[in-house]
């Protein structure tokens, strides 16, 4: 079956749906896997846990690269080919993430990593394509279960691995599932072909124009760039909490704490509903609510499990929810270009967690925990500015202006 951009059907598939969310939250949780593993990978190449810090930083670096780089090919190539394509790439550079033999080699091999991972990104707008415009929203929040399940679920899993058999084959792990998704998506999805005619220079001159043309599309990507900068401070420094008092845990107990988070995924769906209905400015200030009050609540509760894994869960939901709330936005802007809207969406995104990754080890160093939330409460902010109409303060400039232009 070949499904054109231009097309719509009337409905999408349960079973589709499942597939799409299932291989979404297998190859995203590539980008995840070394978050839990960093202090027994500095362990085997002999050096500090804050130095090595900087692979979890490359594999989000690289996922944003891969984003701007490969991600919109999904406007004029065949869709279900580059899919395929990327899943081989991403079996190869496990494998080499397998075989390290120093900090040098990971990190070459994470910020490969990163770039080919971006399959979730190219199965989105093929999955907004497919829907229909009433239940756009439900749909996007049923994939994003998956990309939910992924990110906290490569915790829970790389966690025990690590454990039990050693970091290494956490990379082998996954490279024997990405086989498993090759077969699944050869099998079962849908062909789909771009709508643009053009060349892979002109789609990328394309990106610039399209940027600063589009004030929807900077909006979310401030919004959820700052979310998700706050979301990955806080994944990647609770390894370290973790490891001290009062807690002095294992990396399984990350996986642990990421198995609870994995419950707000189901919070996506409702929130799906909630864009269908109330809309999506509504949506987004919700959850950049609920992300605020679970960082200020983490100040003091954070030294308490219980706190730690409420605070985990309402994350959770906020960032992914906001997540699905900014796509929502970006796609009414024209399907004929999703997929490059999508990519510098993403770019933002995972800029955003890289810096997130980078800022809070800093303030993990400094400050420890209560620095890590201090810099993830003002992350918030910044994005809960990007909700102001831009026509307020040109209005205040305006009124100003006249008030001068009047006393003289």
């Amino acid at each position: 079956m070949i499904v054109k951009d231009s097309e719509k059907t009337s409905d999408i598939s349960k079973g589709l749906v499942l597939l799409m969310a299932t291989v979404c939250g297998f190859t995203v949780a590539n980008v995840y896997l070394n978050q839990t593993l960093l202090v027994s990978m500095s362990a085997t190449f002999h050096i500090s846990a804050a130095s090595i810090g900087i692979i979890a930083t490359l594999a989000q670096i690289g996922y944003a690269l891969g984003n701007l780089l490969l991600v919109p090919l999904g406007d004029i190539f065949e869709r279900k080919k580059l899919i395929l394509f990327l899943l081989f790439a991403i079996c190869i550079v496990l494998a080499l993430n397998a075989l390290s033999i120093n900090k040098t080699w990971m990190m070459v091999t994470s910020l490969a990593l990163g770039i080919v991972t971006v399959v979730p990104q190219i199965i989105v707008p093929l999955a907004a394509n497919i829907a229909s415009d009433h239940n756009r929203g439900k749909v996007l929040g049923n994939v994003a279960i998956g990309l939910v399940c992924g990110i906290l679920g490569a915790r829970l899993v790389s966690g025990f691995i690590d454990v039990h058999f050693g970091w290494r084959m956490v990379y082998w792990t996954s490279a024997v599932a990405t086989l498993f998704m090759i077969l699944l998506v050869y099998v079962y999805f849908p062909r789909s072909k771009g709508g643009n005619a053009t060349s892979y220079k002109h789609l990328l001159m394309s990106l610039g124009p399209l940027f600063i043309k589009e004030r929807a599309l900077q909006k979310a990507c401030v919004s959820q760039g700052m979310m998700f900068a706050s979301f990955s401070a806080f994944w990647t420094t609770l390894v370290f909490l973790l490891h001290t008092h009062p807690y002095s845990y294992g990396s399984d107990m990350v996986g642990v704490i990421g198995l609870v988070g994995i419950a707000g995924a189901f919070a996506t769906p409702i929130i799906g509903r909630l864009i269908d209905t109330k809309g999506e400015k509504f949506a987004s200030l919700l959850c950049m609510s609920i992300s605020l009050l679970a960082f200020i609540g983490l100040i003091r509760g954070g030294y308490w499990l219980p706190g730690l894994i409420l605070g985990a869960l309402l994350i959770t939901v906020g960032t992914q929810a906001n997540q699905v709330a900014c796509q929502f936005t970006i796609f009414q802007l024209g399907e004929e270009k999703r997929s490059r809207l999508n990519g510098l969406y993403m770019v933002s995104t995972f800029l955003g967690g890289s810096l997130g990754s980078y800022v809070g080890l800093l303030a993990w160093t400094k400050w420890q925990w209560n620095g890590v939330c201090a810099i993830a409460i003002l992350m918030i902010a910044i994005s809960c500015c990007s909700l102001i109409p831009m026509n307020i303060p040109r209005k205040m400039i305006g009124n100003l202006m006249n008030k001068k232009g009047s006393n003289m």
